[in-house]
């Protein structure tokens, strides 16, 4: 018998060694699909929430301004064609000057908000001044021969803001009137 044992031990050729190494080396490979997937889903989390502040921020100085414009804080600056620090007047034979990436990187074409949120800059903010325009109900005909009612001054609103890592731009507008 002692023999037979001796013989049997010698014809092993390491399978379960290899089996063990293939197991390991599956084992491996699954840990490192799931930190890659888990790398890639903080990522993920982490741009929608610069996202988030992004719009956020955007937003906040898209009010501020539409309380300004209530309050009169742009009743002295002159709306102009070419613009005065982020105050232009609506012109039809061009494109809308919050269309131009350059607008948003020229200095003194806009303002900078006193809205920041979480932003690591302070957004951006663009004002129009767009053709006033008679209210629901109201007469054109009055307005136009000099009778009647006042009409609306309206204007287009354009806020720009970045993220807390200063990427996710995000651009919102509103259209006010007062």
């Amino acid at each position: 018998m002692t023999t037979r044992a001796s013989t049997h031990g010698r014809r092993q050729t390491g399978f379960v060694l290899l089996t063990a190494l293939v197991l390991l080396l599956a084992l491996t490979l699954a840990a490192l699909v799931a930190m890659v997937y888990q790398a890639n889903q903080a990522r993920v989390a982490g741009n929608t929430a610069n996202a988030q502040i992004s719009f956020e921020t955007a937003e906040g100085a898209l009010r501020v301004a539409e309380g300004q414009l209530l309050s009169g804080a742009y009743t002295a600056v002159p709306f102009t064609v070419t613009g005065n620090n982020g105050l232009y007047l609506f012109n039809p034979l061009q494109a809308p000057y919050w269309t131009n990436p350059s607008t948003w990187t020229t200095s003194g074409a806009t303002f900078s908000s006193t809205f920041t949120g979480l932003s690591s800059a302070a957004p951006q903010v663009l004002i129009e001044q767009l053709p006033s325009v008679a209210m629901p109900g109201q007469s054109l005909a009055t307005t136009q021969y000099g009778g009647g009612v006042q009409t609306v001054n309206v204007y287009r609103i354009t806020a720009r803001a970045v993220g807390a890592n200063g990427k996710a731009p995000v651009m919102v507008q509103s259209i006010f009137h007062q």
